[in-house]
């Protein structure tokens, strides 16, 4: 089942790093840098409020997006999220520029603000005339080339994604199988232990046919015996 996808804000990444966090955090003065928490918290709420506005033009929010284009960005985000998180970025087996891929995320939240605004200019009289609905045609289409400019960047976002989760699915098999390769003396052991119990088998075996040996022996006795018996003479009974 696939996940839903939801849109976060989108921020410059020209924008101060101690908004970005707040951003991303979603509250004012959360986690300031070192060099913000000698500020007393309440100065740097204010500080922080007056920064964002003064930077609104650096952040884009999900509510500023129409719904299509608020999943554009949603898919945007989730493939980003997907390379910088991944476990061969951490392990240093891959190389992901993260200020190249939020440009990326940034560009792409900014084209779709773009889109969501274009589609909410006012629609043209129906009974306007074949001049403008000629015009009205090639704004639909230059619409639609940059709508789908941006689909082809989060597609090949998301590809790279696709590679860079495969590249884990790899990596989580490897190591698994190096953890369980390092248990291999126990199976060996196991394997050896095995001549140990092939040599009690063949004393066991041995044992056995012994039994066998003793069984028919006794066996044949108690029948010699049973015959015996069977022959002794015995006196008639005596008359009543």
């Amino acid at each position: 089942m696939t996940k839903p996808l939801w849109a976060r804000p989108a921020c410059d990444p020209d924008l101060p790093a101690h908004l970005r966090l707040l951003i991303a955090r979603g509250r004012p003065g959360a986690r300031a840098p070192a060099d913000r928490k000698a500020i007393p918290p309440a100065l740097r709420r204010w500080l922080d409020k007056r920064d964002l506005d003064r930077q609104s033009d650096k952040i884009i929010f999900p509510h500023d997006l129409g719904t299509s284009d608020r999943r554009l960005l949603a898919r945007a985000q989730n493939a980003v999220d997907t390379i910088l998180g991944s476990q061969v970025r951490a392990a240093g087996l891959l190389e992901a520029d993260e200020p190249a891929l939020r440009r990326h995320e940034w560009e792409i939240a900014c084209t779709s603000r773009e889109l969501t605004r274009v589609r909410a200019l006012p629609a043209p009289d129906p009974s306007t005339g074949a001049r403008t609905a000629a015009v009205l045609g090639a704004q639909q289409r230059a619409l639609a080339i940059a709508e789908e400019a941006t689909i082809s960047r989060i597609c090949a976002l998301e590809r790279y994604a696709e590679q860079v989760a495969a590249a884990d699915d790899a990596h989580r098999d490897w190591q698994a199988a190096l953890h369980q390769g390092s248990q291999n003396d126990v199976y060996l052991d196991l394997v050896a232990r095995t001549a140990a119990d092939q040599l009690a088998v063949a004393e066991l075996d041995e044992l056995t046919d012994r039994a066998a040996v003793t069984a028919h022996v006794l066996n044949s006795s108690l029948r010699d015996a049973v015959a015996t018996g069977s022959a002794l003479p015995l006196p008639p009974p005596r008359a009543g």
